[in-house]
């Protein structure tokens, strides 16, 4: 029994040699985290980590070159936002690699110390430090270059960030540059005048974020992109001609740029975002272009002052809110390729008088035409089977409405307050009146109901006070 077990003992032995990670503690995993001190660390290999968090408050904060003996090679993204204590920082030498935003918004760092092997750095990652002013590179270093206290990357040629504390007035972007970074210029409202070289051909997202003097800007021709909330908040632009190689606007390029005059948009662009110029308050007009299919959801809310809107002929869709609160716009023709008409699409048009839907649009949404108050009339198209809720709520101009034949069903509060509509007929098809459907129509005298009606709300005629001859609905009124 003992020479058993002794040989058992020498086989387990004589294993672990040829396998020895069967015998020894797994290396620490891609992945995993570890704690040391204010640093909180996610391992990137066996020897090598980035810092996630840190919590400390000192002011003055050199980071480590390595962390429970492993090496810190990389600072995540937003590791250090919004760190208030935070006035010069040290990154050490071995860090390659800052993620985005990794210290947006330390509104009291002043000085940045960067290594010579940093090469990789994310999205603006000093966004929003508005005390920055000083950032220092260690010599030699083949990855970045300070100019003028302008940060830029000369493996991509990008411009990463641009000082908030450097005197109010134009600014001449070198030649040579390709890329204006994402919030390069974040919240830097001592730019009054960009001059682009011909070099750049991209620029990101939010690079020029609520930059509020800005008042001119040239783009070059090598654009075709226009990033999300790229100029948004610039409220002293006044006019912008973009280049005609420009395809794409994102996402809130130009929304609240209330000074926004005259616009003149490439004929090659094919999208635009959603609230691409919402709020452009002084924007007189419009014209689209042929390639644009889709108009998303409150891309010129609240452009109060537009009044001319050209839409082109193979527009399909006009999203929730495009048009809505563009008190000036007193006209609108729809290109007969339109079949859809989103939501609040042009809710609060207070002066729009007249619009004619396309035969081919299918769909109505909920408050498209509510508080126009100057429209008069206006004919549904035969597609429509249901008039949504709140669809024309408040036109309290509409004389005159035309119901489509095939009609099924007419919302909550559809027509309610359409105080000149007189009289109206309510096909044969229609089951279903909702509530308050025609409540506060103080003009109405006459209506025809259909002979299949089956329900109707208790408040569908309130404050109807001239209509006569209505029948009994007892039965139909569903609570």
């Amino acid at each position: 029994m003992r020479k058993m077990i002794a040989g058992l003992l020498a086989f387990v032995v004589l294993l672990c040699a040829f396998v020895p990670f069967a015998c020894a503690a797994d290396p620490v995993a891609s992945g995993s985290v570890f704690t040391s001190g204010y640093y909180t660390c996610a391992m990137l290999n066996y020897n090598s980590a980035t810092i996630i968090t840190y919590s400390g408050e000192e002011a003055s904060v050199t980071i480590p070159a390595e962390l429970n003996g492993i090496k810190i090679t990389s600072i995540s993204a937003n590791a250090f936002q919004a760190n208030i204590e935070l006035i010069d920082l040290v990154i050490p030498e071995g860090v390659e690699s800052l993620g985005d935003y990794a210290f947006q918004r330390c509104p009291n760092l002043t000085e940045v110390s960067l290594p010579a092997t940093l090469k990789e750095v994310g999205l603006n990652p000093f966004a929003g430090c508005e005390a920055l002013s000083d950032i220092n590179i260690a010599e030699g270093s083949p990855y970045l270059l300070v100019s003028g206290s302008v940060l830029f990357s000369r493996e991509d040629r990008r411009l990463i960030y641009y000082p908030k504390l450097l005197d109010k007035g134009p600014y001449e972007i070198p030649d040579g540059v390709r890329i204006i970074g994402a919030s390069a210029f974040y919240e830097c409202d001592n730019v009054t005048e960009l001059k682009i070289p011909d070099s750049v051909h991209a620029i990101g997202k939010r690079a020029f974020y609520q930059c509020s003097s800005l008042k001119s800007i040239a783009l070059p021709g090598q654009i075709s992109t226009i990033g999300a909330d790229a100029f948004s908040g610039c409220r002293q632009l006044r006019s912008l001609t973009f280049p005609e190689n420009v395809t794409s606007i994102g996402e809130r390029a130009f929304q609240d740029c209330a000074n926004l005059e005259e616009l003149r948009l490439p004929e090659k662009i094919t999208s635009i975002g959603e609230m691409a110029f919402r709020n452009c308050a002084s924007m007189t007009s419009i014209h689209l272009p042929e390639g644009i299919t889709t108009i998303g959801k409150n891309t010129f809310t609240d452009c109060k002052c537009l009044e001319e809107v050209t839409l082109p002929e193979g527009l399909t869709f006009i999203g929730a809110g495009a048009f809505s609160e563009c008190s000036s716009l007193k006209k609108l023709e729809l290109p007969e390729s339109v079949d859809y008409i989103g939501s609040n699409a042009f809710d609060g048009c207070v002066s729009l008088e007249s619009v004619n839907i396309p035969e081919k649009c299918a769909n109505i949404g909920s408050y498209a035409f509510s508080r126009c108050t100057a429209l008069k009339s206006l004919t549904v198209p035969d597609r429509i089977d249901t008039i949504n809720p709140y669809t024309f709520q408040g036109c309290v101009s509409m004389t005159e409405i035309t119901l489509p034949e095939d009609l099924e069903e007419i919302g909550i509060w559809a027509f309610a307050g359409c105080a000149a509509l007189k009289s109206i007929e309510i096909p044969d098809p229609v089951e279903i009146i909702g509530d308050y459907a025609f409540a506060y129509c103080q003009s109405m005298e006459s209506i025809t109901l259909p002979e299949d009606l089956e329900t109707v709300g208790p408040h569908t005629f309130d404050q109807c006070p001239n209509l006569k001859g209505l029948p009994d609905l007892s039965d139909m009124i569903e609570e």
